[in-house]
């Protein structure tokens, strides 16, 4: 099968979108059968550097495809560089940004994976731009014509298919959940949950809708019940001024692999956050969770078997459900080992790879038997 990724910026970045699209053309070239072509689609840097020194500095906007500004050059330059392709291609695959150019409708079987639906984010997007009702009707009406024209919508976590389903009205055959893989070596050796310390992976600037505020009002309550506990915040310095909390901004990854494996619990009651890959970080270093009751916490919290849900954004619930998580660690340890188990068997990149793969390759093979003419 000839597989063509497409991708705004290249795959030989490791850096790119957490490494995602890199590493995924590592796994798809290691499958006999694949053919495997690539073709970065990002705009002139002129262009996009004009863009952001002048339009976007008063008007919203979030850099992909779907920005009314961007839309019309991007279905521009994948047309064109399709148009080069001279090899039939089977399928095309769009690694998060995507954008079908109309002329290219029917040409190809499209497939894209997505983390999450933008629109899902509007209402935690605190932007004093102008234009922000009219980049998300535009985006909307956009993303769906692009959603809809595809073949296969491959998704990180069930809660975004189901979303995606949901808002699309889309055939639920037509969505699989693949997961994704966790970029850290499983912690293996022995964990001791006895330090009791709590840990939050962040960036700076996310502090309110990763739930840090949340969490430096539930910590102060606990404080209050338990003096020893402990707060190590990984990406940004709110926090400094807080009773036993330590914040480590720009710090190696090196420290932060070390904190998950040190921590007794991760907490990150995020209000927005649809797929959350640190939640599944610190489960492969045998660290329970805790989060909010929504996007996809229950999932990767085994719905209670290896992690902890809050149910609203109330720092006393949240301090109280830390508390009683904090007081059997027996149970820590068992709900740690099984959730590493959890990740370990469901989210690796090969396995993401090979479900991609398989599910196109039988959907154009049962295409061909149905029409011989295409053999």
């Amino acid at each position: 099968m000839k597989l063509l990724l497409l991708f705004p910026g290249g795959f030989n970045n490791p850096k790119l979108w957490s490494g995602t699209p890199y590493t995924l053309k590592k796994l798809f070239e290691r499958i006999n059968s694949c053919q495997l072509s690539t073709l970065d689609w990002q705009l002139n840097r002129n262009l996009i550097r004009i863009y952001n020194m002048f339009y976007a500095k008063l008007f919203f906007t979030w850099g992909t495809s779907h920005d009314p500004l961007i839309h019309w050059f991007a279905k521009q330059k994948i047309n064109k560089k399709l148009k080069n392709i001279e090899d039939k291609i089977d399928w095309l695959l769009f690694v998060s940004d995507h954008c079908i150019p109309p002329k290219m409708e029917g040409k190809y079987r499209y497939a894209v994976y997505k983390d999450a639906i933008l629109r899902t984010q509007k209402k935690f997007i605190q932007d004093k731009r102008l234009g922000k009702k009219r980049f998300f009707r535009f985006q909307e009406k956009s993303s769906r014509i692009d959603t809809e024209r595809m073949d296969l919508v491959f998704t990180q976590n069930e809660w975004t298919r189901q979303e995606i389903i949901r808002h699309y009205s889309i055939s639920k055959d037509k969505v699989l959940n693949v997961g994704f893989g966790v970029n850290l070596r499983p912690y293996y050796g022995e964990k001791n949950y006895d330090n009791e310390l709590l840990l939050i992976v962040l960036r700076k600037g996310t502090e309110k809708y990763k739930g840090l505020l949340l969490l430096l009002d539930a910590f102060n309550i606990l404080l209050k019940v338990k003096p020893e506990v402990k707060l190590a915040v990984v990406g940004t310095d709110i926090g400094n001024n807080h009773q036993n909390v330590n914040c480590y901004f720009k710090q190696s990854r090196e420290v932060t692999v070390e904190l998950f494996k040190k921590a007794s619990l991760y907490v990150m009651p995020a209000l927005y956050e649809p797929n959350g890959i640190t939640y599944l970080e610190a489960l492969a270093n045998k660290t329970p969770i805790v989060g909010l009751n929504r996007f996809a916490v229950p999932e990767f919290s085994g719905y209670g078997k290896w992690g902890f849900i809050v149910q609203n954004e109330d720092p006393d619930e949240l301090a109280k459900v830390i508390e009683k998580a904090l007081s059997d660690k027996d149970k820590l340890k068992d709900m740690g080992i099984k959730g590493q188990q959890f990740v370990q068997e469901r989210f690796r990149w090969e396995l993401v790879a090979d479900k991609m793969y398989n599910k196109m390759k039988s959907l154009d093979t049962s295409e061909k038997k149905a029409n011989p003419n295409l053999l």
